[in-house]
């Protein structure tokens, strides 16, 4: 027969396991569905699952940036792939690299000139273009 301390260990380790996932509103679930609404099976699962650990702001570094991508999410809903990355840069304002961390402050200023120098090109010719920009770290 166990403990009752090993029960209580064993429901408070279950409760724990399960917090993430009702941290999640109805609305965040929603939105995440109709973001990849373009997906089918198990690639529609793993995009829901995705959508749902990006807008979890209550363990985000920077809530503020995390409910600012939120929001854009939820008025770019309908658009897909490059059209959504373009529709979701647009509504999102520049973050002032200057307020951060030394070491934040480099990786935004490095994020940023990627975005100038990547951001007329679409598709492969986007990647492309990143992966230059990054690979010269």
């Amino acid at each position: 027969m166990k403990s009752p301390l090993m029960i209580i260990a064993g429901a408070l380790m279950a409760s724990a396991f399960c917090l993430p996932a009702m941290g999640q509103t109805a609305q965040d679930r929603e939105l995440a569905r109709k973001l990849c609404e373009d997906q089918t099976g198990s690639a529609f699962n793993i995009c829901v699952n995705q959508q749902l650990r990006n807008f979890d702001c209550a363990n985000a570094g920077n809530r503020q940036q995390c409910e600012t991508r939120k929001r854009a999410s939820q008025q770019c809903v309908g658009l897909f792939g490059w059209d959504f990355r373009q529709c979701t840069q647009r509504m999102i304002p520049e973050v002032d690299c200057s307020s951060l961390r030394t070491r934040d402050r480099q990786q935004c200023e490095l994020n940023q000139s990627a975005y100038v120098a990547c951001s007329s090109k679409s598709g492969e010719e986007h990647m492309n273009c990143l992966r230059r920009h990054f690979s010269g770290q």
